[in-house]
Parts: structure tokens; sequence; C-alpha cells
């Protein structure tokens, strides 16, 4: 925590969102959240979800993986081809290649859901990956929110060692991951409430 508080100066910056920031935990458990596995995974270049489940194709300088995003488990592992056209954003699982294709988020552009379809967001601020409850928002300590008595509940994924990669949830809204050039994290929930 201390190498976090001397990046912003003994007296931090004067800006809330840096004071919560520096000062914030690493969580392990965000409400319903926990996190179910960090993975080490050598030259990531993209991550993708499956539509229609919470399955993960993973792709990196080692070749491809699919996960099981609720449980982190590898369901196939391929290490000659990663199966990803860097043009169309698209990964093929290469386990299955007849199966739709996944979009795919990572080092060549793209992007993962960053809100659940009750509620929850999820962004990467300032090196670090945040997840916000329904509507809350670690924005809301900056003072030009005060009068509306805005949530600012915030829960640090991770502190940001390295740039993030891709960060958003499956298409169910039950697993969230964050990756980076060497890591995957997966966090996961019990089927949401539908609203």
């Amino acid at each position: 925590m201390k190498v976090m508080q001397s990046l912003f100066g003994a007296g931090g910056t004067g800006d809330p969102v840096d004071a919560a920031l520096a000062t914030a935990e690493v969580a392990e458990h965000a409400g319903p959240w926990h996190q179910i596995t960090v993975m080490a995974v050598g030259g990531l270049t993209a991550i993708g979800f499956d539509r229609a489940s919470d399955t993960l194709l993973v792709t990196s300088a080692n070749g491809q993986s699919v996960i099981a995003g609720t449980t982190g488990d590898i369901l196939y592992r391929n290490r000659d081809d990663d199966g990803l056209d860097v043009s169309a954003l698209k990964g093929t699982r290469l386990d299955h290649p007849a199966d739709e294709r996944f979009d795919m988020a990572g080092l060549y552009g793209g992007g993962l859901r960053t809100v659940t379809d009750d509620g929850w967001s999820v962004e990467a601020l300032r090196g670090a990956s945040i997840l916000h409850p329904l509507n809350a928002s670690i924005h809301f300590l900056d003072p030009k929110w005060e009068s509306y008595a805005k949530d600012p509940t915030f829960y640090m994924l991770d502190r940001g060692s390295e740039e993030i990669r891709a960060l958003g949830f499956s298409w169910t809204g039950r697993t969230l991951a964050v990756a980076t050039s060497s890591t995957l994290s997966l966090w996961a929930r019990p089927a949401p409430l539908t609203l």
C-alpha cells in the first residue's frame, strides 16, 4: 500500500478518487462475486466469451485455451495454433471449429461487456480494475456529486502492475475476466437476478 501512496505523494493529489484508489485493498470477494482463479498466461493476446455460456476462449503466444469461466477449469488446450482472426477480432474454438466464433478483445482491439443486465459495471481506471454494483461508482467520490447523494461503492479487483489487455463480463453476466499480457483473473457469481 505504501508503494501506491508514494505514487500520489504523501498527501495524494487532493483528488478523492486517487485517494480511494491508493488506499483500497484488492478484494477477493466483491458482493456476490468471488475470485475463482488467477492463471499465468504467457503472451496473452486476446480473450472472448461464448454467447450462450460462460466458456472463455484465450489466445496467446503459446496457442489456445478454452476455459470454463465459472470454475477456471481448462477444457481444451492447443499449443500449435491460437485460432485468432486478428482482422475480424474473432476466435475459432479449435476443438469445435464448426461452432459460432467468439468475439475477441485484447492486444488488437475489441471489447467485452462492461455492464451486466442487472447493473454491475467494470472499468479500468488509472491502471486498476474496478467493479461497481448497480447505481454505484467510485467517481461519485468527486465533490461535484456531493449534493446528489450518489453511492461511491467500488471494489478493487487488481491494482494493475501490468497494462490491462481485456476486461469485462460474459454474456450471461456470471463471469468477469481481467486479462493482462501475462495473467488471467476470473471472477464468478451465482446466476444474476433478472430485472
